[in-house]
């Protein structure tokens, strides 16, 4: 498959087949999206494979109950019945990869660290450590999409983001970026509509 026909291809897949997915094509999409740039090439990030559907299940479960703490917190009156199932169905997937990452610092935290908050350094530097794991996402994306599995990035779970480091034993300075149920594709989704090129891209002579 080429690229270009991997980057149309490719769907956000939530349901499916209960087929396991090997060991050996986990490691390949990890190592494909190792290949990504990152910033000062620190490459700040971490992958967990996770096949065992109780330890899934407990990640799942975690998002689930800390959803129920912010509807009690917060007094939320309408339904979260659509938020709960997009930010837990990754449990469903024969296999889970979460994606763990680090703060990138650099040459302006070296010379004006000490000096500037670090929401400053962010604003001027716009999370570059972010932008070094999304590249990360795609290329494992893509090369889950070229070897006919589905995948979904998700970053809802992110709010038991304490919860599942916990659970997976992941200490300080990691922090979860996202989560990525793979596994064979249980459905074929349309894709999804795209701004036309003329909205989002213009170019100056």
């Amino acid at each position: 498959m080429q690229l270009f026909e991997a980057i149309n291809k490719r769907r956000s897949i939530r349901k499916f087949k209960n087929q396991p997915v090997p060991v050996e094509d986990l490691k390949f999409l990890v190592e494909c999206a190792t290949k990504a740039p990152s910033a000062h090439n620190k490459q700040k990030w971490k992958f967990i494979a996770v096949t065992n559907k109780e330890l899934n299940d407990r990640c799942s479960e975690a998002v689930s109950d800390k959803i129920d703490q912010l509807v009690r917190k917060y007094n939320i009156t309408e339904s979260v019945q659509g938020w709960k199932y997009y930010s837990t169905f990754f449990n469903s997937a024969p296999a889970v990869i979460y994606v763990f990452h680090q703060e990138a610092r650099g040459f302006l935290d070296k010379a004006v660290g000490d000096k500037i908050s670090r929401e400053e350094i962010n604003r001027l530097r716009v999370h570059p450590g972010i932008q070094s794991i999304g590249g990360a996402i795609e290329n494992l994306l893509l090369a889950a999409t070229v070897k006919g599995y589905g995948t979904c990035w998700m970053t809802a779970p992110n709010v038991a983001a304490p919860e599942i480091e916990k659970i997976l034993e992941i200490e300080e300075p990691w922090q979860l970026a996202a989560v990525i149920p793979v596994g064979v594709p249980a459905e074929n989704p349309q894709a999804r509509p795209r701004k036309p090129l003329e909205e989002v891209f213009e170019v100056k002579e």
